[in-house]
């Protein structure tokens, strides 16, 4: 029943395995398709099924009324209604109407099982090509195959009486044909066994629900034999998609093979999702040698007739010789025998009082007619308990209107009045199971028509034109021949009551014919073999056969689905010995295992498409960083290393023993019949994967081939060059996908752009990720990746790279209109790749979009609501976290897991002492060299470690010493190396400390003046000095964000004006602030290694090398710490890092977060230290308020004399950062207007050039101009060249000289 407790296999594989070839691809999945895939997977053929309907068990097909509802799909004149795999597609037409399933099985999971071989004079008629009459073993062992695998019975005699079994008989008897009446062989199970594809079925429970999916395990279908055999010897199985056309491949030495399949992915779930945003499905595209169409006669006949619009060449017959197989419906109603004949829907079969038992038992045979075609069969059956309600109601009509019964109501006694009446009162009042629809019988009538239907396509859908199509079927005949046997138990005959319904037209549940079968193209589609003609005499296509009930090319007189049967086994006799391959008919030994394939099919894609595998292989190690193995099968997979959902895959190369197996996704496991433990209920949550689709839209320039994808993408709409991706990804086990750092999923879809090729392109392979930066990339860098491979229906590949940036803090980006997708595609040809085009994507997508798409891929509503639920809550979290910063976590620097260094060779380094004039200690240290001295002066709360950290790959001390500079290093007043950094001390004092220092520089190098490097705080105490004439011998100057005019920025002014110095000075009697803080539960008592002496300068350790031990962490502490973390941000500057936050309370933000490593944030106590409140407030509440420097009494030293006497003669070159957050660039350009205005007139064009200079460097920030993890090309050349410009008359040069 449908709440069946047993766990349900799954055959069917995500479309993320499906792999660019198959030896044999096969369309559809009901009796000729199965077949093909099962026989030529048995020849040891890589098979792949394509079926466009769902996969469903017994357990799964719905019984009640709604449930059924559901389920209908209703091809209309002019338009379609209910999903695209609903199970129940009914075609509307004029004249003729058709039923048919859509699921995996095709037809035969709703069928009524009956398996009758055709009169044998069928065999005769010359529509059939002389082959069959010289083959007539052949034909016949045909059958026998199919007979084998589907083993249709009688229905035990010793089985409980069926009452429509017995009436059937009785009718027989009542209109003198007892000699023909039959128990019919159905393909049902009796009892429990395993059937010969080792599938263990039960005994039917004689529901009658077979014709809207029986759930007990009983039937026949090819999902119970010919599907799983299939599997179990390693074909592949997709389901939900719907070939649409067939190519023959073009000839290109990278076409891997003969025909490309095109078909689209109609997943429920995306179907709804593209619905939505109004965007049509684009198809898909595969290829193969062999390509077997088995999608039934309206399905194959379809793709045909498309893929003729579309070139293909094929015979003018496609969609002729339809026929409904003179399928007719007629009813016993309201007889005096009991009939029982409403199948059990979804009531209990255990509390079901009289069994229905299944739909067909019985059959009069009438086909010993002279003429062949005037035989028919009359078989009992069961109405569909779903649409009982509604036909009971038509039955009373059409009875009282009946001119067709010999038995009309003024025939009847006054007994048998009342007795009907009561019966049909019965009916309303306690049901369908009761009274007049427990007394009527149904007659299902296969018999001929002239099969001059046609199918067209109108609308780019298959339709059906049969003008006259009722009168063709001689029904007034057919009337007086089944009228009797309603008289033989008084009922009332009536004809098709569903007429009613479909406007007169005919319903057939029996379509064939439209790809029949004929000598020559001329009188048919297919040769004798199956192939398709290519339109002209009996040249065929070697690799595209028809194995379905379109091979047809007259009716049958019989239920069709055994001769389908066996002209598909006999078709695959023909393939297989035409090719020289061998088909093992053994039946199977043992029980399937549904885990794995018992007989895989050996595959090593880099020897089957080396191509694909190659740049898959590219693709992996380009995507996935940590992944160390990259061999092995990795088709729609990107990388060997399985996904954790993978149990196992009939791919696997069983030659290597030791090489990964390629995996398909099983969500659960088979069990036959045990009830699932709770351990099972848990690993199947465990198992449950989450998928979701995105539709980008946007535009791609294959003219703007740069990394200026702003222009790039404004040219490519102003030509509109569009590109539109649809992406569904799928993200493996839930728990496996949330435990991944990168959280990656495979991703499958499509890509239209008609820049790069005509018909759309396949997604190959693919991978989502979430990117985020590794030590050595920037420290906000973080981003959504998608990589993937490209495949055109020509073969030709491309790469496509898509980056869309995580901007944190930003909430409209991350709620409500996300950031671009940045493109790049690269073609690959011959091996090597090149840049094509640049773009953008995503021009309407949106999250809350992405989230409706959501669905689990479990077949359990707990587990997938349970995957869909975590997956929810993380990416909930995830966004909130992202976009709301300001709820992380804080990272405190005992969080930081790994240091990374960069290892460098440097001079000896020399170690001096200075001693200022107001006795303040601070340190030198020199690495010699060649030019110079070059003396290099820190910022407050730093050190010397910002010129020579190991935390980066290139520092400014080693990018000096690789030019052979003389580096000087000091550690004055505020280093944090420095322990006189905690004393109070002035701001101006800093100048002092420079000045002690460069005399020692002058005495040690017996140079005159010498050129320097001052950032920041050091900078402006430099000019300070410099401009009081305390600081002498300074021959040329690099001032790096500030000199004479202190400009902050307005957040900077808004925490000046809040007086939180004075605060923090006089109520929270602080003396200094500290930019380190650590965490609560830090047990580090020192933060200097015991290795390491703290007086040894420009040594990297973990942590800051002050030699103090770590305070203690007050309440104060973790109250700034929190409060912190909601002070507002630029975009793409949020971060969780404590000593970060500190820093930018303190000073504005130091850094732009993308010019900066990572490694270098999560170091940051390393970098940065404490500052004295009395400097602080120097700086803060003097310089930066007045906006000039001062001397200790507070005089103003930024004065025209002044800087003609310290500047007039020594060249400047200013560095300022564009996005500076602490001084802002107007600071450093009034300070350079100022020089400028020392110069004379008649000469300053030139002297702007030689003397006083200033580089805004775009992008970058404060501190990042040097210790960018780019300065070193972005920044340092400035430098260097200001440098080399002013050799000749400081440092060494001079020196020399004199």
């Amino acid at each position: 029943m449908a709440g069946h407790k047993n766990r349900l296999p799954r055959l069917s594989l995500p479309l993320t395995k499906l792999k660019s070839h198959y030896d044999v691809i096969v369309v559809g999945s009901g009796y000729g398709a199965s077949i093909a895939a099962s026989r030529l997977a048995r020849a040891g053929k890589r098979v792949c099924i394509l079926e466009r309907g769902e996969e469903r068990w017994p357990g799964e097909y719905p019984e009640d009324t709604l449930k059924c509802a559901a389920e209908v799909q209703f091809n209309g004149e002019h338009v379609h209604e209910g999903k695209r795999t609903g199970l129940y597609e009914i075609h509307k037409n004029k004249d003729q109407w058709a039923f048919v399933a859509c699921g995996l099985g095709g037809t035969s999971l709703l069928n009524a099982n009956t398996a009758l071989k055709p009169d044998p004079r069928i065999w005769d008629d010359k529509v059939w090509p002389e082959e069959f009459a010289q083959d007539k073993k052949l034909l016949d062992q045909s059958f026998q195959h199919a007979i084998d695998m589907l083993q249709p019975a009688p229905y035990p005699q010793d089985w409980p009486v069926l009452q429509k079994l017995s009436t059937l008989e009785t009718q027989a008897m009542g209109a003198g044909v007892h000699d023909k009446f039959v128990r019919a062989p159905i393909a049902v199970h009796f009892k429990d066994a395993y059937n010969p594809a080792g599938v263990f079925q039960k005994a039917s429970t004689l529901t009658g629900n077979d014709t809207t999916g029986i759930n007990d395990w009983s039937k026949n279908s090819t999902l119970m034999n010919y599907i799983p055999d299939a599997w179990n010897h390693g074909a592949e199985i997709f389901t939900c998609c719907n070939v649409v056309r067939v190519e023959k491949a073009k000839n290109k030495s990278n076409q891997p093979g003969p025909y490309v399949v095109y078909f689209e992915w109609q997943d429920p779930a995306r179907e709804a999702f593209l619905h939505e945003h109004k965007s049509s499905i684009v198809p898909m595209f595969i290829s193969a040698d062999v390509v077997v169409l088995g999608a039934g006669a309206l399905g194959s006949s379809e793709i045909l007739l498309r893929s003729k619009l579309h070139g293909l060449k094929a015979s003018d017959q496609v969609g002729k010789h339809f026929s409904g197989n003179g399928d007719f419906l007629a009813f016993s109603y309201n007889g005096e025998t009991p009939v029982y004949g409403v199948s059990m829907g979804d009531e209990d079969p255990k509390k079901f009082e009289h069994k229905v038992g299944p739909v067909i038992t019985g059959l009069i045979d009438y086909r010993d007619a002279p003429n062949v075609m005037d035989g028919y069969v009359v078989e009992e059956g069961a109405i569909p308990a779903q649409a009982a309600f509604f036909l009971r109601s038509i039955y009373q009509v059409m009875s009282e209107n009946s001119s067709k019964s010999t038995k009309t109501a003024q025939d009847l006694s006054f007994q048998e009045k009342i007795g009907r009446n009561v019966r049909e009162w019965s009916s309303y009042l306690a049901g369908v199971y009761r009274g007049a629809m427990a007394n009527t019988q149904t007659f299902l009538i296969m018999s001929h028509d002239d099969a001059r239907g046609e199918l067209q396509l109108q609308d780019d859908r298959i339709r059906i034109h049969w003008p006259g199509v009722g009168s063709s079927r001689s029904f007034s005949r057919l009337d007086a021949l089944v009228e009797p046997l309603a008289e033989a138990v008084r009922g009332t005959y009536v004809r098709n009551p569903l007429t009613v319904a479909t406007d007169d037209a005919i319903v057939t549940v029996h379509p064939i014919g439209g790809c029949g079968i004929g000598r020559t193209a001329a009188d048919g589609v297919i040769n004798h073999k199956g192939q398709v003609f290519t339109g002209q005499g009996d040249e065929v296509y070697e690799g595209l056969y028809v194995m379905d009930g379109a091979v047809m090319p007259i009716s049958l007189g019989v239920n069709p689905f055994l001769t389908i049967s066996g002209l598909a086994e006999r078709a695959c006799t023909l393939l297989t010995r035409d090719r020289g391959w061998t088909i093992n008919y053994d039946p199977a030994v043992n029980p399937i295992d549904f885990k794995k394939p018992r007989f895989p099919i050996p595959y090593n894609e880099s020897e089957a498409n080396p191509e694909a595998y190659a740049w898959a292989q590219t693709l992996a190690k380009s995507a996935l960083h940590e992944v160390g193995q990259t061999e092995g099968d990795v088709r729609g997979l990107i990388v060997a290393e399985p996904f954790p959902d993978d149990i196992s895959d009939s791919s696997s190369d069983s030659d290597s023993e030791n090489a990964p197996k390629p995996s398909r996704v099983l969500p659960s496991i088979f069990s036959p019949w045990g009830k699932s433990s709770e351990k099972e209920k848990d690993d199947d949550k465990k198992k449950t994967g989450v998928s979701f689709t995105e539709l980008l839209r946007g535009h791609l320039s294959t003219v703007i081939l740069t990394e200026d994808f702003d222009t790039a993408y404004n040219q490519a709409r102003a030509a509109d060059s569009t590109m539109s991706v649809t992406l569904s990804l799928s993200t493996g086990p839930i728990e496996d996908f949330l435990k991944r750092t990168d959280h990656r999923a495979r991703i499958v879809g499509t890509v239209s752009c008609r820049a790069l090729s005509d018909e759309p392109m396949m997604i190959e392979t693919g991978v989502f990720m979430v990117y985020t930066a590794t030590d050595d990339e920037p420290a906000d860098e973080c981003a959504i990746l998608y990589k993937m491979i490209l495949l055109c229906p020509t073969g030709e590949r491309y790469r496509f790279e898509g980056r869309k940036p995580i901007i944190a803090g930003d909430i409209l980006e991350g709620w409500i209109k996300p950031s671009r997708i940045l493109v790049s595609v690269f073609k690959i040809e011959d091996g090597v790749e090149k840049i094509v085009g640049r773009g953008k994507l995503g021009e309407d997508d949106d999250f809350f979009s992405q989230i409706s798409s959501l669905r689990g891929d479990s077949t359990s509503f707990a587990s997938n609501f349970d995957a869909i639920k975590k997956f929810g809550a993380a990416v909930f979290e995830t966004k909130v976290k992202t976009y709301l910063p300001f709820l992380n976590e804080l990272q405190y620097p005992e969080d930081t897991p790994n240091r990374k260094t960069f290892a460098r060779q440097r001079p000896t380094p020399e170690i001096f002492q200075v001693v200022s004039s107001d006795g303040f200690h601070s340190r030198l240290t020199r690495y010699k060299g060649k030019k110079g001295p070059v003396l290099l002066l820190h910022g407050a709360s730093v050190s010397s470690e910002i010129f020579s950290t190991t935390l980066i790959p290139h520092n400014l001390c080693d990018f000096l010493l690789a030019q052979d500079y003389d580096v000087w290093l000091s550690d004055w007043r505020m280093s944090l190396h420095i322990k006189d950094t905690h004393r109070q001390s002035p701001i101006y004092g800093g100048a002092r400390d420079h000045a002690a220092a460069i005399k020692i520089v002058l005495r040690e190098t017996g140079c005159k003046n010498i050129q320097v490097i001052a950032h920041c705080v050091g900078s402006v105490t430099l000019w300070a000095g410099m401009l009081n004439g305390e600081v002498e011998g300074v021959g040329s100057l690099v001032s790096s964000q500030v000199a004479t005019r202190p400009l902050i920025t307005t957040a900077n002014k808004i925490k000046q004006n809040m007086q939180l110095l004075p605060l923090f000075e006089t109520v929270l009697r602080q003396e200094e602030f500290d930019c380190v803080t650590h965490s609560p539960s830090s047990s580090k008592t020192s933060s200097v290694s015991e290795h390491e002496d703290p007086n040894t300068p420009n040594v990297t350790t973990t942590s800051p090398s002050s030699g103090d031990p770590i305070r203690k962490v007050t309440l104060l502490d973790r109250a700034v710490d929190n409060v912190l973390r909601f002070v507002p941000m630029p975009q793409q500057e949020y971060c969780n890092n404590a000593v970060c936050h500190r820093s930018t309370f303190c000073f504005g933000l130091l850094w732009e977060h993308d010019k900066i490593s990572k490694n270098f944030h999560d170091n940051l106590d390393e970098i940065m230290g404490s500052i004295n409140i009395e400097s602080l407030k120097g700086l803060v509440m003097g310089w930066c308020k007045k906006q000039t420097l001062m001397d200790v009494d507070g005089k103003d030293l930024v004065t025209e004399e002044n800087l003609k006497r310290a500047f007039e003669n020594v060249p400047v070159l200013f560095i300022h950062g564009a996005k500076n957050q602490v001084f802002i660039p107007e600071s450093t350009l009034k300070s350079v207007q100022q020089l400028w205005n020392l110069l004379p007139k008649t000469n300053i064009i030139d002297d702007y050039k030689s003397m006083y200079r200033r580089e805004v460097i775009p992008g970058y920030g404060h501190l990042d101009c040097i210790v960018g993890d780019r300065a070193y090309k972005d920044v340092y050349p400035y430098i260097l060249e200001h440098l080399e410009r002013n050799l000749a008359t400081t440092g060494y040069a001079t020196a020399h000289e004199e």
